[in-house]
């Protein structure tokens, strides 16, 4: 009898470290709150940073964005908006020491003057899998109007979103 229970106490105890493994080397995918706005040759250019805090690649890299609004009563429309920039397939581990931070991806779309987003609004979707672990991860973000800032992400981990203005009067120092 000490021998089953043995057995079955070390199962579980096996089973709970492998689960608390899986946690810890599961892609970390951080979207930004906001997107960042700007113009140029008069077209609106949209970009949104994802960081991966993970400390392995991130691969099979798929990721969209959408126009959606309600048309009506509880029906919704939805239109793909596709990025400037080809398809990036994999993005780097995380590295504080990484001086080009290439573990920080600025997806980057250009908003035609159809899409009305005060009417509607974007959906951007990313879907990856860890390198090492294989394990995946699907993180959703909703953007409404009040969530577009004018200016440019800064650099590395940082979210935050600063005015060109500003950046322009830094870079002159």
């Amino acid at each position: 009898m000490d021998i089953l229970l043995t057995g079955v106490v070390s199962g579980i105890v096996a089973s709970a470290v492998f689960y608390i493994f899986l946690l810890l080397v599961r892609p970390k995918i951080h979207i930004s709150d906001d997107i960042s706005e700007s113009h140029d040759d008069g077209k609106r250019i949209f970009r949104i940073k994802i960081v991966n805090k993970t400390c392995s690649m991130l691969t099979n890299v798929k990721y969209s964005l959408c126009y959606c609004k309600e048309i009506s009563d509880g029906v919704f429309d939805s239109k793909e908006i596709v990025p400037i920039r080809p398809p990036i397939n994999v993005i780097s581990k995380y590295s504080g020491r990484d001086k080009y931070s290439e573990y920080a991806i600025r997806f980057i779309y250009e908003i035609t003057p159809d899409i009305d987003i005060s009417e509607g609004w974007l959906e951007f979707s990313i879907y990856a899998h860890h390198g090492f672990s294989n394990t995946c991860a699907c993180v959703k973000k909703i953007y409404r109007a009040e969530n577009i800032k004018i200016g440019v992400f800064e650099t590395r981990t940082s979210m935050r979103i600063i005015s060109q203005g500003i950046l322009n009067a830094q870079n002159h120092k």
